[in-house]
């Protein structure tokens, strides 16, 4: 949460210790914009480095009303530490892809968006389009994706459509 405690973890983890924390990002491409910027922009390639090379994975939730407000469901972003997004992590500016990344690795690897797993929870009734749209990540893509309209390719959201 601050520079010397994630100092101290990135060192834990590269003498291979098992870091577990939390931080209060929204998403798995915010949680490293946070890391790598809390820190002097000189150190910046290094952090990013030694992010690319220790994490092995990135979960996020955010609770969602579910359907007829019969309580919550955790919708949930998972990406896992993959050949591409290490490639990612590790070259500066290209933080904007993780979420394509983490979408096209749902088959393989397990990965998904948060508008991945808010697709399979309103497809499988568990909550409501109100619900969804006001949770998603990109609203315009969620949309085309609900009329039926492919914005990425179709392969990332197999699955999480009926």
């Amino acid at each position: 949460r601050d520079q010397e405690t994630i100092e101290t973890a990135l060192v834990a983890a590269e003498t291979g210790h098992l870091v577990l924390s939390t931080l209060h990002t929204t998403d798995a491409p915010e949680t490293i914009d946070r890391i790598i910027n809390i820190f002097p922009s000189h150190q910046h390639s290094q952090i990013r480095q030694a992010v690319a090379n220790n994490i092995h994975a990135i979960m996020s939730q955010r609770l969602v009303r579910r359907a007829g407000n019969q309580g919550r469901v955790a919708a949930v972003e998972v990406m896992v530490s993959t050949a591409r997004i290490r490639e990612l992590l590790g070259e500066p500016g290209r933080l904007h892809e993780l979420r394509e990344a983490i979408a096209a690795g749902h088959r393989t690897y397990g990965m998904q968006t948060f508008d991945q797993a808010l697709m399979g929870l309103l497809t499988s009734g568990t909550i409501t389009k109100d619900e969804a749209l006001e949770h998603c990540t990109n609203r315009d893509d969620f949309l085309l994706r609900l009329g039926g309209v492919q914005a990425t390719s179709s392969s990332t959201w197999d699955g999480f459509e009926q």
